[in-house]
């Protein structure tokens, strides 16, 4: 069995965006002469967690034994590091020939000509794929991500914990911020020590859910290059972050630490914390990783009502092919076993969301485990509450994820107010997203 060669953080996210704005132009784009069949060397990249891992590297096995002329070298590392890597070796004209791709990037990567539009590529069938799955990975006229599936971005909570401060869980259909306040400050009064009652929910994501409860978008999808939101929000989201930090939640040094540590290392996965924020798709490794019974909540609403708290399905993640690619045809063929492969499926389960593909969903059914079948539950328990998903992130903003995280930082060491963090991180969104 081959090795994982593991990635390396070698810019900051700000830098790989610059390195990525100035350098693509130069890739082309679409499927072109390179979808011609090269030599069957593939690459294959993606981050996550150690279970993640040894399930990729079982479907790449199962992959090369059917097909003996094609050998895959899977490269992965956290979420931070990948997207600096995948950006250097993009500019560098080494990147990876099947890439998993994020909604934050898509638009990014597809509109600077990095990827190939998959609808141009023989050998992978997206029939199964119904208009708004596929429409997910759309840009301009082509498709340059497939679905792995969907997921939702929760609240996760320690039911050993909620025990151990002698506390029941939240009513999640009616629950409010101030509710979600008072129990964060009281179990950390019971629980004491090094253990908090919440993790921070401070991520563009985050951001993205509050403004959809105030009627609002993180961009403004009429307008392209602006953001859609007003300041009086933005400024409450940061108010709220202080109000967490002050009423239960890490400080401010905890949470810089967290954020630049693994998956397994964060708070709520070493049960130091009684909440924390994740997509749908972590539960089963945060299970593993705490060793807790782990337990998904609806996100808090100012006006206690489901409808009302701005939570939505996401495209998990895409399957994505480099233009780069000297052999887009085996890449293809791989991607096509990745989406449309009972065998394949049956390895991933729900790690990459709710299978888009229904007829993957159907295959794994029996295969699931109580985790896995949690997420397939919970994800049908909160459908009639959802709301319409946001479009894809514009082109220039794949940097926005690490800006708003230090503007946040700013705000939690005090060293700027939510007014100043506000205005500064508009001008600098609106500058990233008017460049791309």
């Amino acid at each position: 069995m081959k090795k994982f060669s593991r990635t390396t953080r070698t810019l900051t996210a700000a830098a790989a965006a610059v390195v990525l704005t100035v350098s693509l132009g130069a890739c082309g784009g679409g499927g072109g002469d390179s979808a011609a069949s090269g030599d069957g060397n593939l690459r294959f990249s993606w981050w996550g967690s150690d279970p993640r891992h040894v399930a990729n590297q079982e479907i790449i096995d199962l992959f090369e034994a059917e097909n003996e002329d094609i050998t895959i070298e899977g490269e992965y590392s956290d979420f931070g590091g990948y997207w600096d890597k995948l950006a250097t070796t993009t500019a560098g004209r080494d990147a990876p020939d099947v890439i998993t791709m994020d909604e934050k990037y898509l638009q990014e990567y597809a509109g600077r000509g990095a990827l190939a539009d998959l609808s141009t590529l023989e050998g992978l069938d997206t029939s199964k794929f119904d208009e708004a799955s596929l429409a997910l990975g759309q840009y301009e006229d082509g498709l340059y991500g497939l679905s792995t599936g969907q997921n939702a971005y929760v609240l996760m909570a320690n039911r050993d914990l909620f025990e151990q401060a002698g506390m029941e869980l939240p009513d999640d259909t009616t629950w409010t911020w101030d509710d979600y306040y008072r129990i964060s400050a009281e179990l950390s009064e019971k629980l004491g020590g090094d253990i908090v009652g919440t993790d921070y929910g401070a991520q563009d994501v985050d951001l993205r859910i509050w403004l959809r409860q105030h009627g609002e978008n993180l961009y403004n999808d009429d307008e392209p290059g602006t953001v859609g939101y007003s300041p009086e929000n933005a400024t409450a989201w940061f108010e709220h972050l202080l109000e967490v930090r002050d009423g239960g939640g890490p400080s401010a040094a905890r949470y810089t630490e967290e954020m630049s540590g693994s998956f397994e290392a964060g708070g709520f996965a070493t049960n130091r914390a009684a909440m924390g924020w994740y997509w749908s798709n972590q539960l089963s490794a945060l299970r593993t990783a705490s060793g807790s019974d782990v337990t998904m909540l609806r996100v808090p609403s100012d006006s206690g009502s489901a409808s009302e708290n701005g939570m939505y399905y996401k495209a998990s993640m895409y399957w994505s092919i480099s233009s780069q690619s000297d052999d887009q045809q085996a890449a293809a063929k791989f991607v096509n076993f990745l989406a449309n492969d009972p065998a394949a499926a049956k390895k991933m389960l729900v790690d990459r969301g709710v299978p888009a593909n229904p007829d993957m969903a159907a295959a794994i059914a029996p295969e699931l485990d109580e985790n896995d079948q949690t997420v397939v539950d919970f994800l049908d328990e909160i459908r009639p509450d959802m709301a319409e998903p946001p479009l894809p992130s514009p082109v220039g903003a794949g940097g926005v994820q690490d800006m708003v995280k230090r503007y946040v930082s700013e705000v939690l060491f005090d060293k700027l107010t939510p007014e100043q963090a506000t205005e500064q991180m508009t001008a600098e969104i609106e500058g990233m997203i008017s460049a791309g």
